[in-house]
């Protein structure tokens, strides 16, 4: 209180001892009574701001926590599945490379392991085991790490990642809290579900299932003792106890495991005793094939959905669709089956021809086409590097240091010597495709020779060319001269397509013969009689017939933009992809009609509900029913024969004894660059496709024992699989032959036509 307020006497004040000794009693008085009220203020002030400190950070705690309904549906990003008709998994699209089992489907094996090593009181605490949180300063004290966390707090942090995984107060707070949430939430039983499918392995797996499959080749409720203490026994540090990459190390951690269930009871000491000296046996998947049967297949559906699933607001990437396809698992086996030893079979057959020093006849390609060579060596990176290696800026210095290494020359051949194949089938009654092998190792190379490859057909092509020819009247048995014709173009300049060589026997061949010893000669004798110029000796005379004849084909599915209509695309210069021609030949199984060839037959949720479906487009009437079954008999000649000639297919019946109906087409291109064979069956349209990875590398063509024809190469693949398949009894393989239109009679040979030098007497029309 101030002098004034005092009232305080200054002269008396200064005079006056005694007066002087009241007064500062008084004052003394009065300070204290500020003091306390001042103290009282203050306290009342900290007790505020500690109130509304903990206010804020309990708000602050519980802002981070899940909501009631994430807690009742908690998401995960589940991987979304392409599966085979039969339910078979082709492939998978994940983020976390996660798919959710019940725990029904998890081997007990697994549970024991998990209980043991991660949280033996879990079924005793209500989500916070607090006997363990006593304990942790003993552990810290002596420095020895120790979490504490249950299994669902575990599942708190795997879960609801805005927790956190800091180490803190307030994440382990959080944590807490939101274990005690879930243990309200759900049962045990569940919580261990949901933990299970969550958490991270090694390999890039989660969930136990991925983890199961990546790591051991087997779903999770089939994992022994030992496997489901390896897989667990990761959970401490995924990549640390990765048993591919330290296998030591992953042991000693699995048999930790395996005594900490000896201790909880799990296991006897005799099966402790007895496991722990096991080695770690993998089946490794990497988790791009774990599962998968076809990763080419997995990668054209993806494209084929995506915009749907974009338009529909889903994420194909952790929402777990389930994508139903139209494939058969069982036919896809024997399909890659087939690629894949053939592929073995010829690959050394076909680098030797290139690489091998001294009487390669392949070697002479290489000194005829000396830029592909350079082409390969600029390619590479010794050239990139070369420069600097070398010290020099000349390409000429690099090249001759880099041709004078044999070794690198012949590396970089057979580098580039690689042979590739695919496969399709189609069921020709609904386009639906029941095989795919777009290429002998996805891993290796993404290129999809089913679907995105496109080569010249070849001889393949030419049954569009007869179609043309016989839904103009021609009929099998009209016959042509089997020598070859030349035309005049319009440079000036001579086109002389024609066979390697001229086959013995008459000089008129009959279209059937023709067709089934895929003649050049024949068929390009029939371009004047489609382009109604008959005799004509000019190329551009041939124009109508082009035109007709690349309708024909475009009517029968096959993209023709890319392939201009010149007279040469009778004898398959067009390029056309496996899909396409397989899918074209449909056409003539299905009476003529073509359908658009379809994969997917459905999406589903992950709750199983459908989505979406899908159903067959069919096109309109390519050819008529008979002109597509008079192409089907003509077609069989290429398999059976005839009297006195052997048709390009014949190995389908002797060397791998295919004796049901079959029609089918070789095709080999300029150069044997590409090998094709197409079968037809009633039930099922096949078609394999081989050549080189790199098409600048083709098959030879003067060797006595060269694969370099699609009979040799493609057709065994078909055949390798027709036998094999049709062999399997969990496979319904049908034997019906084909079946000739209602009323249908097939045009007979009238007498003496077949030696008539006028292919065009004797035309019938419908």
């Amino acid at each position: 209180m101030s002098e004034k307020k005092q009232n305080v006497d200054m002269t008396r004040y200064f005079s006056d001892p005694e007066y002087r000794k009241q007064v500062a009693a008084k004052r003394k008085k009065s300070n204290g009574h500020d003091t306390k009220k001042k103290l009282l203020i203050a306290a009342l002030i900290t007790t505020s701001v500690i109130i509304i400190t903990g206010i804020a950070y309990v708000i602050y705690l519980f802002q981070a926590l899940p909501s009631i309904a994430e807690l009742e549906n908690p998401r995960t990003a589940i991987a979304s599945e392409v599966r085979s008709r039969d339910g078979a998994v082709l492939d998978r699209y994940f983020v976390e490379n996660r798919t959710y089992v019940s725990i029904d489907e998890i081997s007990p094996n697994v549970i024991n392991a998990l209980i043991a090593t991660e949280d033996h009181r879990f079924f005793q605490h209500w989500g916070v085991d607090f006997q363990s949180l006593m304990r942790l300063p003993y552990y810290w004290i002596q420095q020895r790490f120790h979490g504490g966390s249950t299994i669902s707090q575990q599942l708190a942090r795997n879960l609801y990642r805005k927790i956190g995984f800091d180490v803190s107060i307030t994440r382990k707070l959080r944590e807490m809290i939101t274990a005690v949430q879930i243990e309200n939430n759900y049962t045990k039983n569940e919580i261990i579900e949901m933990y299970l499918n969550t958490v991270e392995f090694a390999n890039s797996a989660f969930g136990i299932q991925s983890a199961s499959r990546t790591h051991f080749g087997k779903p999770a409720n089939d994992l022994t003792v030992t496997e489901a203490a390896t897989l667990i026994g990761q959970l401490r540090a995924v990549y640390a106890y990765n048993p591919r990459l330290f296998e030591e190390r992953a042991k000693n951690r699995r048999n930790v495991v395996l005594q900490v269930m000896n201790y909880n009871g799990f296991i006897t000491d005799e099966v402790y005793e007895s496991l722990r000296e096991e080695d770690i046996i993998l089946n490794y998947q990497p988790p791009s094939r774990s599962g998968r049967e076809s990763r080419y297949f997995g990668e054209y559906v993806r494209q084929q959905v995506t915009e749907w699933v974009e338009e529909n607001g889903y994420d194909l990437y952790s929402d777990g669709l389930v994508i139903y396809t139209t494939i058969d698992s069982r036919l896809q086996r024997h399909a890659e089956t087939a690629v894949r030893e053939k592929l073995d079979e010829f690959q050394p057959i076909f680098q030797r021809e290139w690489t091998s020093p001294g009487g390669s006849y392949m070697n002479e390609l290489w000194e005829e086409y000396p830029q592909f060579l350079r082409d390969y060596i600029r390619e590479s990176d010794r050239y990139k590097n070369g420069f600097a290696k070398y010290d020099t800026d000349q390409e000429s210095v690099v090249f001759e240091n880099l041709v004078a290494d044999e070794a690198y020359l012949d590396s970089l051949k057979r580098a580039n010597t690689n042979l590739q194949a695919s496969f399709t089938a189609i069921d020709p009654n609904n386009g639906q495709i029941l095989v795919w092998v777009g290429g002998s190792d996805y891993g290796a190379q993404q290129f999809d020779h089913v679907h995105q490859s496109r080569r010249q057909a070849g001889s393949t092509f030419k049954p569009f060319v007869y179609a043309v020819a016989i839904d103009n009247g021609y009929m099998p048995y009209h016959t042509f001269s089997k020598f070859p014709i030349s035309f005049i173009e319009p440079s000036g300049r001579m086109w002389n397509p024609k066979d390697p060589s001229v086959p013995s026997g008459p000089e008129m061949v009959p279209l059937r013969e023709g067709l089934a010893r895929s003649l050049n000669n024949v068929t390009v004798r029939l371009l004047p009689e489609i382009a109604g110029a008959p005799g004509t000796n000019r190329a551009a005379d041939l124009q109508p017939a082009a035109n007709k004849i690349r309708d024909m084909a475009s009517n029968f599915g096959i993209d023709m933009s890319r392939s201009p209509a010149y007279p040469s695309i009778a004898l398959g210069t067009a390029e056309v992809t496996l899909l396409e021609l397989v899918s074209a030949f449909t056409t003539f199984v299905n009476q003529g009609v073509h359908i658009d060839p379809i994969a997917i037959s459905r999406i589903e949720d992950k709750e199983g509900n459908v989505l979406v479906e899908y159903f067959p487009e069919y096109s309109q009437e390519a050819i008529s029913p008979e002109t597509a079954y008079i192409m089907i008999d003509m077609m069989r000649g290429v398999i059976r024969g005839g009297a006195n000639y052997h048709g390009t297919g014949v190995r389908l019946r002797n060397v791998y004894n295919i004796q049901q109906d079959v029609a089918g087409k070789t095709g080999t291109t300029q150069n044997s660059a590409d090998n094709w064979f197409v079968a037809m069956m009633p039930h099922i349209v096949m078609g394999s496709w081989v050549g080189g990875e790199d098409r600048r590398i083709r098959f030879p063509t003067n060797s006595p024992n060269s694969i370099g024809q699609g009979a040799r190469t493609a057709l065994p693949i078909v055949g390798e699989f027709i036998m094999n398949a049709s062999a399997d009894p969990d496979i319904e393989w049908s034997k019906a032959p084909f079946s000739p239109p209602p009323g249908f009679v097939m045009p007979e040979d009238p007498a003496g036509n077949r030696n008539d030098s006028d292919s065009r007497r004797g035309r019938i029309g419908w």
